[in-house]
């Protein structure tokens, strides 16, 4: 009765919770300098409910990627594959990035960033992930490049998978960017300079 007790008291923890947490912080650390005393002092959750919740660290460490992929605006993407998408749906996502990437309440960093630099040239499974999610990203942006085409709102010739493909690097770029100090004004120009010159 002792031990099944304290096994629910274990998971008395909102897993989802739990894991926004920890997004926060491998997005802020990276994954090896993340160790799981970080992540028992970040969630408030035992080692024994991390390991029985999510696994091991690594496991959890795919997790989180899987949720930060989510978080990444994910609504304002779909939106993208609406018919009467324009250039100003995109701008709002690059817009709503660049606000997370300079909210001054807290020093973010982009998961996706670390993970590239830090894991994913050693990682094939890793490196599978980042370049399917940025693929999927990529065609996104093009899906809405097409609807703004038809709008008359980027110039005709524009081919909008190179182009889905160059935005999809101005949004990994900026990350980089944002995290070195750049300001918001900074980032701004740029999102607007690459937008102006598909038109």
């Amino acid at each position: 009765m002792t031990i099944l007790f304290r096994m629910v008291r274990s998971r008395t923890f909102d897993p989802s919770t739990a894991l926004t947490q920890v997004v926060d912080l491998f997005a802020s650390k990276g994954y090896s300098e993340t160790s799981m005393e970080d992540i028992v002092k970040a969630t408030g959750v035992s080692r024994y409910g991390l390991y029985g919740t999510f696994g091991n660290k690594r496991e959890l460490f795919e997790q989180a990627l899987d949720r930060y992929a989510d978080s990444m605006g994910k609504q304002a993407f779909l939106r993208l594959l609406e018919p009467d998408a324009s250039l100003d749906h995109i701008r709002k996502i690059f817009q709503e990035r660049v606000s997370d990437m300079c909210c001054e309440e807290e020093t973010k960093g982009c998961l996706f960033i670390h993970t590239a630099m830090e894991l994913a040239p050693q990682d094939e499974d890793l490196r599978d992930v980042l370049q399917r999610f940025m693929r999927r990203m990529s065609k996104l942006f093009a899906v809405g490049l097409e609807a703004a085409k038809a709008k008359g709102e980027v110039r005709e010739s524009l081919d909008v998978n190179a182009a889905g493909e160059l935005l999809t690097s101005t949004m990994f770029g900026l990350a980089v960017l944002g995290r070195t100090g750049f300001s918001r004004e900074a980032l701004d120009g740029i999102v607007e300079n690459t937008l102006r010159a598909m038109r």
